[in-house]
């Protein structure tokens, strides 16, 4: 996908409880800090960056799939320190489909945040990046995840069985795939 045809510059939005905008290479050490947290990364098919450098690479990594046109990779930042406590995209642009992920720092959960960004991104994709189909691929015993993606308008769709590797410890997982479909 060519970002450029929709941004200038990688876009970024004020919401009411947190901001989006583009990760950068000094929000290194707070992406290593919350990832360093098990009950953050055990859904994920990565247990995160390894270390701060191994951050920045990750960062630079997401934003060369930006400009590369295969993600758009927002950091969810406090309003008022502007310290990152987690990330949202959207990737996999396949004809009019987009695939959503999420990662929050345990220490934010339950505020809403994750909603607020997940509504946003979702608005994002459908009203700006033209997507008729946002889905979401979650782990199968990750329930927060599936609750959070049906209070937000998503459907189940099915079990994808075997799945998904994780990259470090190779174990195969069952994912539930979940969808939401633009109204015209």
């Amino acid at each position: 996908m060519d970002f450029s045809q929709y941004f200038s510059e990688f876009p970024s939005f004020s919401l009411t409880k947190c901001n989006l905008r583009k990760i950068e290479i000094k929000d290194a050490e707070y992406l290593y800090k919350y990832y360093n947290n098990k009950n953050v990364y055990q859904y994920l098919d990565w247990n995160g960056p390894s270390s701060i450098d191994n951050s920045i690479e990750i960062i630079n990594r997401w934003n060369q799939g930006y400009t590369e046109g295969w993600i758009i990779r927002f950091g969810i930042v406090k309003k008022e320190t502007n310290e990152i406590i987690g990330t949202i995209f959207l990737n996999s642009f396949d004809g009019k489909r987009a695939e959503i992920g999420y990662e929050l720092s345990e220490d934010y959960w339950n505020r809403g945040i994750m909603s607020e960004a997940i509504r946003k991104i979702i608005e994002l994709g459908f009203n700006t990046l033209d997507r008729t189909r946002i889905q979401a691929t979650v782990c199968n015993e990750n329930i927060a995840s599936e609750q959070i993606l049906i209070k937000n308008g998503f459907q189940y769709e099915g079990l994808l069985r075997q799945y998904e590797e994780h990259y470090v410890t190779k174990q195969i997982k069952d994912m539930k795939l979940y969808s939401i479909i633009k109204n015209y």
